[in-house]
């Protein structure tokens, strides 16, 4: 895997900034809130919000670890304590961002393609898991690049960044790239809580689409099968990986939040906007209809005997045979549509029991001919 491009220094420095700070506050919010010090809080927030915004737009120079640290000190002095338990209560706060930004700023590598990394290595492992290998020429043909922009993002997601996959397959074999692009000056903590959902998503439904050869077609942005129904097995891949990145790795880490839980309050977010009507076409209604009929197989799953332990594990692995077998786009939308008409309302018996024979046969192929072919009619 490689990275054609990444940010220039200035917006770097900005959004490592707002992503590691973010992580401390929203660390210690509910402390320093419920001790009635939440002034305090916001103007942390807000000294940071000042000088990383002044970052982007006047681009000083200087390094990024020197940058990190005149942070860490601008934030410590714009604070004054009305009394010493203020002090006693916020301290601990303060003293964290010093660390963390001091330890970014001795780290070589640049955090955002880090990030991407372990996303992709996450989505290849969740693969395996599932038995399916991804051979190692796919992940090497796979790049990232990150841009930004200083304009709103034109973006139906609720958040400051835009991921979108593009494949470009050479004879060779298949390959894909993704552009990232943050808007740094508007970064928030929903777009750097939701991070890791957004790069599993793209590597999960789209890099590692298949069949592995030559020639795959790009799906759109209303597409029922890979921004519906995959997304579906996208979130509850990244809800069910409990600690899916860089584990015991030294180093700041853009993904592993300290407070677990406000990765997946943004990932539920932005996952629901994903499927919620917007002013931006009517894309937003086929990838509902993917989705619905992906939640409807997980709660058929939920009644059967042959996966009831764990119904959404089941789903992911046959979400994840889907995306790598021989089938078309068109196929696929297909399949999910006819799905999505077997289960509205009462689940229409004949794909009870196709269901339950793929869960018998582990026969995904025979799945899929079997409801393409009319059978859920019979």
């Amino acid at each position: 895997m490689s990275a054609a491009r990444s940010l220039p220094a200035h917006v770097e420095k900005a959004v490592w900034a707002r992503s590691l700070v973010f992580q401390m506050l929203d660390l210690h919010h509910v402390q320093i809130e419920a001790a009635g010090y939440g002034l305090l809080w916001t103007a942390i927030r807000e000294r940071l919000l000042h000088s990383t915004a002044a970052q982007v737009e006047f681009s000083p120079a200087g390094s990024l670890g020197s940058y990190l640290s005149q942070l860490g000190a601008e934030i410590r002095a714009s604070i004054s304590f009305p009394d010493p338990d203020a002090e006693r209560t916020c301290i601990p706060l303060l003293d964290e961002i010093d660390r963390v930004l001091a330890e970014a700023g001795r780290y070589d590598e640049d955090l955002l393609w880090a990030a991407f990394d372990d996303a992709m290595r996450a989505a290849a492992e969740l693969y395996r898991r599932h038995g399916v290998d991804v051979p190692q020429d796919v992940v090497k043909r796979v790049s990232v690049t990150f841009g930004h922009q200083g304009m709103p993002l034109q973006a139906e997601l609720p958040i400051q960044l835009t991921a979108t996959t593009y494949l470009d397959d050479p004879p060779e074999g298949p390959s894909a790239r993704v552009d990232v692009v943050i808007n740094p000056g508007e970064l928030d903590e929903l777009t750097v809580f939701s991070l890791p959902y957004v790069l599993l998503h793209e590597c999960v439904c789209h890099v590692l689409q298949g069949p592995w050869e030559a020639g795959r077609s790009q799906p759109d942005a209303a597409d029922r099968f890979a921004e519906g129904w995959m997304d579906v097995a996208a979130y509850l891949a990244h809800r069910m990986l409990d600690h899916p990145w860089r584990g015991d790795t030294p180093g700041p880490d853009l993904l592993a939040s300290p407070r677990a839980t406000a990765r997946l309050e943004a990932a539920e977010k932005v996952h629901r906007a994903r499927h919620q009507r917007t002013p931006h076409g009517r894309a937003w209604a086929q990838r509902a209809v993917g989705a619905q009929a992906a939640q409807n197989m997980v709660a058929l799953l939920a009644k059967l005997p042959e996966a009831r332990t764990d119904p959404e594990a089941v789903f992911v692995r046959l979400s994840i045979r889907l995306n790598t077998s021989t089938i078309s786009n068109k196929q696929r939308e297909c399949f999910v549509g006819r799905v999505y008409k077997a289960t509205l309302g009462r689940v229409n018996p004949a794909l009870v029991t196709l269901t339950r024979r793929y869960l018998e046969t582990d026969d995904v192929g025979q799945l899929i001919d079997e409801v393409l072919d009319d059978s859920l009619d019979k």
